[in-house]
């Protein structure tokens, strides 16, 4: 019997990231199949994932950074609802433009882009340490991207 080496640190676990609908984990596919191809017993965490967002509106898609160790055991990280969620909400749209810079498909406010900014700095822990205004920046970048156009008022 041989053993292929991977080349990774069996002592560090490998790291997921995936983002799951608020309030709508279940062990049917898409997520119940990805965790347990990886080991993860599906039920279990949608159970958990569930009762953890049970407090947010259902459906905001929460970034998750998950850790499977060798023994199978997990742990998972959980951040505040993706970035282009609150644009598209801002902006009253259900999904962004598919050409960058030639179809606008909305429209959000300084204002509004202000507020998603303050959101995701106070509320997301990888963000922390982000200046504001660079935090602004960056969802005005993502908005051009989305083919939401950002004005003053």
């Amino acid at each position: 019997v041989s053993t292929q080496s991977t080349g990774r640190d069996p002592s560090k676990p490998l790291k997921f990231r995936m983002n799951v609908p608020t309030r709508q984990a279940f062990p049917s596919p898409p997520l119940g199949p990805s965790l347990g191809s990886k080991g993860i017993n599906a039920p279990k965490f949608c159970k958990e994932f569930n009762e953890r967002t049970k407090h947010f509106k259902e459906g905001y898609p929460m970034a998750i950074d998950l850790y499977i160790y060798e023994d199978r055991s997990y742990k998972w990280d959980m951040y505040y609802p993706i970035t282009s969620h609150f644009i598209k909400l801002a902006a009253g749209i259900n999904k962004g433009g598919t050409h960058k810079g030639s179809e606008w498909v909305g429209t959000i406010n300084m204002k509004q882009v202000y507020h998603i900014a303050k959101t995701k700095v106070e509320n997301d822990p990888r963000l922390k340490h982000m200046p504001l205004k660079q935090m602004c920046m960056l969802i005005m970048d993502q908005c051009d991207t989305m083919g939401v156009a950002v004005v003053k008022h």
